[in-house]
């Protein structure tokens, strides 16, 4: 089984990763080497924490397609976390390739815990600015109604972490 699990940042998906991972599931971040950013030429480039609005209006954080493709060729079961836009015209980002995968999950926190975790939060620089954090409840919205309208799992990320696994695994619906 192929799972994939979408949610903003601050919903806990890197947690989640590194809990399975100590339970024993092939649990894998796309931060972790499966997604790179770009700027609108397509060009690799450094991720900017003090860029602001018009550096988020030029670059893109981009999946790296063949790396997922042979991460999924090589292992199966897996479960992939993350949250990749992609760069727009392109089929790269998470939302693109969903049909690789057996299940896509979205893993759904309220607005005043997104916050709350993006400014607790000491091991990723993203959110650190209001830009980023406004942007990431935009985002938010667009994945709550993505996530509607594709009939995608949800997983009320506020639930305790025994239970936001079993639904993932597939155990608990």
């Amino acid at each position: 089984m192929r799972t994939l699990v979408i949610g903003v940042a601050g919903a806990g998906k890197s947690y989640l990763v590194r809990e399975m991972r100590r339970r024993g599931f092939k649990a894998v971040d796309v931060d972790d080497g499966l997604a790179t950013f770009v700027d609108d030429y397509g060009e690799e480039v450094e991720y900017n924490p003090k860029g602001g609005a018009r550096w988020w209006a030029t670059h893109h954080y981009v999946l790296k397609v063949g790396a997922l493709e042979k991460l999924l060729k090589e292992n199966d079961p897996v479960y992939l976390f993350g949250d990749v836009g992609g760069q727009p015209g392109k089929a790269n980002g998470l939302l693109d390739v969903t049909h690789l995968f057996d299940r896509t999950c979205y893993l759904k926190a309220p607005k005043e815990l997104i916050r709350k975790r993006l400014k607790a939060r000491e091991d990723n620089p993203f959110g650190k600015n209001p830009e980023e954090v406004e942007g990431t409840m935009k985002h938010k919205k667009k994945l709550d109604d993505v996530a509607r309208r594709r009939g995608l799992k949800v997983v009320d990320a506020t639930l305790p972490t025994d239970e936001i696994i079993k639904v993932i695994v597939g155990v608990r619906r």
